[in-house]
């Protein structure tokens, strides 16, 4: 992990002598940040009891009295919580200011303080510049709060316990988003066959997640696809991980775009999956503990049952290549928003294709010199150039097949018009679930390229298209490795020119198809199923029993 810079050093006295200025400090990202201390960078969490929690005082402890008059004589016990790096860095000047009659509490006795009534005040900075320290004690004051609402602590219940108190539901998954989004049909089956009841918890955020909590849910395990569900700064995380549930998220696109968002380093503790191998090591080096690589996979009910004839809605594609898939990513002009392709390294990226040559992602790190990978978003300039440079190989391969062979339909949005000759076979974008089974189905063979903002990834089309019973056709993508070398060695090309006679050689031979289509299915069917991924998961987070 990389050294975090050294604070700027303790509170200065401005020229005129008056008062302090505002210290300048270092957060848990290593970013300079400066120290608000108005009567707006504090909010009453809970509680209206005599007794007072401050947690964190702000940089000018010496003046809570004025900003908090009732804090006055007669009032109960004030306590105080800190967090050690902020207290650190703002030195002992700062700690002599805090008014004597304030007592330094401990984290153990936050739960109890605000099960007791005593009113909790936040020093809100305080939880976004260290949210790995506060976001776990927040969370348990929270469950603390949840239980005493429904259990009264003035004595014992009756019957058996509920809320959050009761600890997680055993085999009971929560899926952040809703049952569209992206492979969440996939996770919910295989969860379901593998004994979990499953709630997809759509766009619910932390207010339904308390609630659910409160009414005695708590999942065995919550199971983020790309940090859905997740906030920022690891708040939802944290409530989850505090009230028993096991955290885990599955990144399916790239894991350093994904990161650029987040604003905390919550994230290095949680178990992450990856679907391309090559980021394990750089998110290791970031601090992450536990990382495995979890390839996409085939749906079992898709593999269960013969494959499906072709469909008679697309006859004319029976002896055509087919390519489906998107121009660009959605929202990509405001992920990437500031982002330009360099001259000089777009040209020797340009010549790479040509030669079927890799410019991915790593590649980019390296030419642009990008070296802080997290955080921030500075690596999105290499993430733009792997895009782009993704838009071209689509575009080299699909006009170079269609000069060789003549025939080449292309499904997907307008955005293809600008990078495909007018006489393209272009049609609009269609339904993955419903639609695009059968056109797999009944392709001469369908074409895979694999977008290079993942340098060792496969993609859905090398598992559906054999289980959807076509053929598929696909660029050598370093990922194929995840499969023998008898079953990708007669499918994959690596320059475009190699395009047109691979898939002559597929179609020209019956037997050759059927043979490769009977083994892809009995691969995946072994071991590459979404039921097996979900089992790897529950495997790796102690849940398998």
């Amino acid at each position: 992990m990389p050294a975090r810079p050294k604070s700027p050093g303790p509170t200065q006295v401005c020229p005129s002598g008056t008062r302090p200025s505002r210290p300048s400090i270092i957060d848990e990202l290593g970013l300079a940040k400066t120290l608000p201390a108005g009567p707006g960078d504090f909010r009453t969490l809970c509680g209206s009891g005599p007794d007072v929690l401050f947690l964190g005082l702000g940089p000018e402890p010496e003046n809570l009295p004025d900003l908090f008059p009732a804090l006055g004589p007669g009032r109960g016990k004030i306590r105080y919580m800190e967090c050690p790096e902020l207290a650190a860095q703002l030195g002992p000047d700062w700690r002599g200011r805090i008014p004597a009659g304030f007592a330094e509490a401990a984290p153990e006795d936050m739960a109890g303080l605000a099960r007791s009534g005593a009113r909790l005040i936040l020093y809100t900075p305080g939880q976004r510049l260290f949210p790995s320290f506060w976001g776990p004690l927040l969370a348990r004051v929270q469950l603390a709060l949840l239980a005493s609402a429904i259990s009264p602590i003035s004595g014992p219940t009756s019957g058996p316990a509920s809320g959050p108190a009761s600890g997680p539901r055993q085999r009971l998954a929560w899926l952040p988003g809703g049952e569209g989004d992206l492979l969440r049909i996939e996770l919910r089956e295989a969860l379901e066959d593998l004994g979990f009841s499953v709630r997809c918890t759509g766009d619910s955020g932390m207010e339904d997640y308390r609630a659910w909590l409160a009414a005695g849910e708590c999942p065995q395990l919550f199971l983020s696809v790309n940090f859905s569900g997740l906030d920022p700064l690891g708040e939802v995380g944290h409530l989850l991980q505090a009230a028993g549930a096991r955290v885990a998220v599955w990144c399916v696109d790239n894991p350093l775009h994904l990161l650029s968002g987040l604003k905390s380093r919550f994230w290095t503790g949680l178990p992450l999956f990856v679907t391309d191998e090559w980021f394990v090591e750089p998110l290791k080096r970031l601090g992450a503990t536990d990382v495995r690589h979890l390839p996409l996979a085939a749906r079992a009910r898709d593999l269960n049952s013969p494959p499906p004839p072709p469909a008679t809605a697309w006859a004319e594609l029976a002896g055509r290549l087919v390519f489906v898939g998107r121009s660009a990513f959605p929202g990509k002009d405001g992920f990437f928003a500031g982002c330009a392709r360099p001259g000089k390294e777009w040209a020797e990226a340009q010549a790479m294709l040509d030669q079927g040559q890799r410019p991915d992602f790593g590649w980019w790190l390296e030419r642009l010199k990008i070296e802080r990978l997290w955080p921030g978003a500075e690596v999105r300039r290499a993430g733009f150039c792997a895009e782009e440079t993704g838009r071209a190989w689509r575009a080299l391969c699909l006009g170079r097949a269609l000069e060789d062979l003549g025939r080449v339909t292309v499904f997907g949005d307008a955005g293809w018009q600008e990078l495909l000759p007018k006489a393209s076979d272009l049609r609009g974008p269609v339904d993955y679930y419903t639609a695009l089974p059968d056109i797999a189905a009944s392709a001469g063979a369908n074409l895979n390229l694999t977008n290079p903002l993942l340098p060792s990834a496969l993609t859905q089309r090398h598992f559906d298209t054999w289980a959807w019973g076509g053929l598929l056709v696909s660029d050598a993508t370093p990922g194929l490795s995840l499969f023998p070398a008898e079953l990708t060695q007669e499918i994959t090309f690596r320059a475009p020119r190699e395009l047109a006679e691979r898939f002559r050689t597929l179609t020209s031979s019956p037997a050759l198809a059927a043979d490769l289509k009977t083994a892809w299915r009995a691969e995946l069917a072994r071991a590459h199923t979404y039921g097996h991924r979900v089992a790897a998961v529950l495997d790796g987070l102690g849940l398998s029993a």
